[in-house]
This record gives structure tokens, sequence and C-alpha cells, in this order.
């Protein structure tokens, strides 16, 4: 049976989570399926993130000073601003009988604790500090607590408002994480439903968060259709964003990160970035307008783009053909989008974002070390490594790739944990090796735990 094979949460969040509990629907294995790679994985996954890294770094959410909120990232302000209009929003619905309702609520905010919170701040919740600065040791302390008191509190607070509907999946996480703890009772089915805090709330963080995030999305879109890979820097995006910059700019360095880009810049308006062309469409116009289509075309073709501009806005334009005025609509025009040579262009409603593609030698040994980076986590996976297990590394790979380790040697070692990297040969005792191809190039790496661990920051 669905319950033997997937468990009962799983068949209880399709019920309830895809429509009326008592609206008559069609259940399968792939339907259930969906639900559990979908949802109950995606939380199952930010729960393992968790407690690998908090018990890799001896977190302990009872122990030591909570960071004031005021003082946290703004990743963090608005993760707990999402939770806490979560809370106001689920309860609000089940009070009134809505349990589908809350259930794509909850979905949703899932979702972008895994694709959005997590996935942005990784790397703050293992630092290998090599600072001498105290103080830089102190901001990354602080930091990473942030994010391991943010995420707990998540992970708990989404733990309470889904135990009505999957009651052995928050009972898990709850004992681990809750328990016992600040008064809280052993079980999340004796857990008061979860209250919003209004004062945590921020509307207009989740706004600008929301603007950055169709930043990330237009920017990706770009390196898709423009076949640039991810992991190669970029030299800057461009953006025009008829909103409100001043609350985007705290935001930009996470879109820095995402789009992997080294600058992100505001552009004044979307011409700045691409312009817009419109011909005739003659199927439309001619029967219309009979040879003064030929004048139309003609009138185009000199346009500054303003016209097109209105059009591919969706709006009506005038044009003087011939000493009368023509009123077009964006169904009697074929645009096209002229793109500065070397950049790449996506737009959305009000957003336009550019990134410039030209690459220097600097920036392509940059993107040689992130992939070479991919290379070396793969081969620690394949070894079975833990996460905090630091290595010796060797490489062997074409002179571009140990170009890319002269210049990026340490950035590879930091993100690896490897206290040493050798392009010479292997000592093969206990060494466990891989090999990929980067840009056509064929690499070796090989690595081997050493006794040292990372130190916890």
């Amino acid at each position: 049976t669905l319950l033997d094979a997937y468990g009962a949460d799983a068949v209880r969040w399709f019920m309830l989570a895809g429509g009326s509990p008592w609206a008559a629907r069609r259940a399968s294995e792939d339907a259930i399926s969906d639900v559990v790679r979908q949802f109950l994985l995606t939380l199952w996954n930010v729960y393992a993130f968790f407690v690998t890294y908090a018990n890799a770094d001896g977190f302990d959410p009872d122990a030591g000073e909570r960071v004031p909120v005021a003082d946290r990232p703004p990743l963090d302000r608005w993760l707990l601003s999402r939770l806490h209009r979560l809370c106001a929003d689920a309860r609000r619905r089940m009070d009134a009988f809505d349990a589908t309702g809350a259930a794509r609520e909850l979905a949703g905010f899932v979702d972008d604790l895994s694709n959005w919170y997590v996935r942005r701040a990784r790397r703050r919740f293992w630092s290998s500090e090599r600072s001498s600065d105290p103080r830089s040791a102190t901001r990354s302390s602080a930091d990473k607590a942030a994010a391991h008191q943010t995420l707990h509190e998540a992970l708990v607070t989404v733990a309470a408002l889904l135990a009505p509907f999957t009651p052995f999946l928050t009972e898990e996480i709850w004992r681990n994480l809750a328990a016992g703890r600040r008064g809280r009772p052993d079980s999340v089915h004796l857990a008061d439903y979860p209250s919003a805090d209004p004062s945590l709330v921020d509307g207009g963080l989740e706004s600008a968060m929301t603007a950055a995030r169709t930043i990330v999305t237009l920017g990706r879109t770009v390196r898709s259709d423009t076949k640039v890979k991810v992991r190669q820097p970029l030299r800057r995006a461009v953006v025009h964003f008829a909103g409100d910059r001043e609350a985007l700019r705290p935001l930009l360095p996470l879109v820095v990160d995402e789009l992997n880009v080294k600058t992100v810049e505001f552009a004044e308006s979307a011409q700045q970035l691409a312009g817009w062309r419109a011909r005739p469409n003659f199927r439309a116009l001619g029967p219309r307008l009979g040879p003064r289509v030929k004048s139309l075309a003609a009138e185009l073709a000199g346009d500054d783009g303003s016209v097109a501009a209105r059009l591919a806005a969706g709006e009506t334009a005038s044009v003087v053909v011939d000493g009368e005025p023509v009123e077009l609509d964006p169904a009697d025009v074929e645009l096209s989008q002229d793109v500065r040579e070397g950049w790449g262009v996506a737009a959305e409603g009000g957003m336009t974002v550019a990134l410039d593609l030209e690459l220097d030698d600097a920036l392509r040994r940059e993107g040689l070390a992130r992939e070479l980076v991919r290379v070396v986590q793969d081969a620690r996976k394949g070894a079975g490594l833990d996460v905090s297990d630091r290595i010796e590394l060797w490489v062997d790979g074409p002179e571009e790739v140990r170009a890319a380790l002269a210049d990026h040697g340490d950035v590879v070692a930091q993100e690896t944990l490897a206290t040493s990297i050798l392009t010479g040969g292997i000592d093969a005792s206990g060494v466990h090796t891989a090999d990929a191809s980067i840009e056509g190039g064929r690499v070796v790496v090989a690595l081997r735990r050493t006794e040292a661990r990372a130190a916890s920051g």
C-alpha cells in the first residue's frame, strides 16, 4: 500500500496540501513520490544540513548569548520576517479550517528555506578562520552564531507548524532540536501552536529580497541562454530597477555571490542595457495601410528606440506616416532586442539585468580554480570524508590549471580544507584519487585525510 511504501506523513501531506480533504482525488505512487521528493525530503535535507554542521561546530542553542535580531545580517532578518508572517498566516488559516491553504503557505516557506536561505548562508555555518586579527575572528564567530540560531529557530517553529500535517517527521525534528530545551515539552504534539511576533515582520525587507531574487533569476537566464557556466566569474552585472534602490543595496552582496560577478551596478534606464527595434507586421498592417506600410517601415527604421520601447511594454504608440498619425499596438509590429556586443540581457516586468560576458585571463583562471574546487569536493564525498576533515591534496593537470592554482591556491585550500596542495608526484599511501575534465583538459586529484580537523572558528 501507499502507507507501507511511503509512510503516513507523505499520504497525509498529499491529501491535505493537494486540495480540500473532502474532495475526490486520484492517488498514485507517482503523486506520493513527488510529495516525498519535493517537500518532505527538502525539509529533511535542511534539517540534516543543520545537524551536520551544528555537531561539527559544537553548537548548543542553550549555550552562550543570543545574537540580537537587529544585529543579524539581512538574510537572517528576512528569514525571520518570513517565518513570523508564516506563523500569522498559518494560524489564521487553521482557525478558519483551511488546512490546504496553511499547507501551501508552509510549502512555500520550506522552499525558500532550502533554495534561498540555506543556499546563500551555507558558508557561514563552517568557518575555517585564517585571520590572525581577533576582531575578524570575533565577527566570524558572531555571524556563524547568528546563522545557527536563525536556522534552529526556523526548524523548530516549522516543526510545530507542521505537526498537525506530518506528525512523525516533525516529532523526530522536535525531539532532537527542541524537546526539554528552554521549557519546551518533550513532544511537539504537546507544544502550543506558534504565534507570530509582529515586530519581526519587515515587509520592506521582504519586498527588497523578492527583487534581489528576481535579479538572480534573470542573471541565471542570461548565463543559461549564453551558455556561460555559473562557476565562471564575470566582471559585472548591470540592473535597471524601477523600485527602491536604497532598500535593495544591502542585499547586493547576495546577488554578487549568487550570480558570481564582481560588482552589481544600476542603470538609469533599460535602454542603456538593450534597445528595442520594431518592424511592421506586414500581414496585419498591409490591408490597413496599403502602400503606406513601406513608409511606416522607414519611420520605424529611424526610431530612436522610444516607440519600440513603448510597444515592448505593451502600450500603444503613434507614428506620423506621410503626414498623418498612425496608431500602433504591439500586435502591429515585430519586436527584436539590440544587445551590446559582449553582453547578455534578460528582462521581466519592470526589471532588466545585463551581464558583461567578456573574459580576461584573470577571470578565466579564477573560473578554473572554482571548477577545481568542485572536482575536489566530489572527491571528498567519494572518499567518505567528514565535512570537518582536513586533507592533503595533489593536483595534476594542464598548464592552465597550474596557473589557476598559482593565483587562487589559497581559495582552493580554504574551500576544500586542504592543509597543503602539491602539483608534483603523489604519495600513494592511503590516497583517494579521482579524475575529471575541466575545460576540455584532464585533471587528476588525489587526497588523503590528515589527523588534524578544522578549527571551529
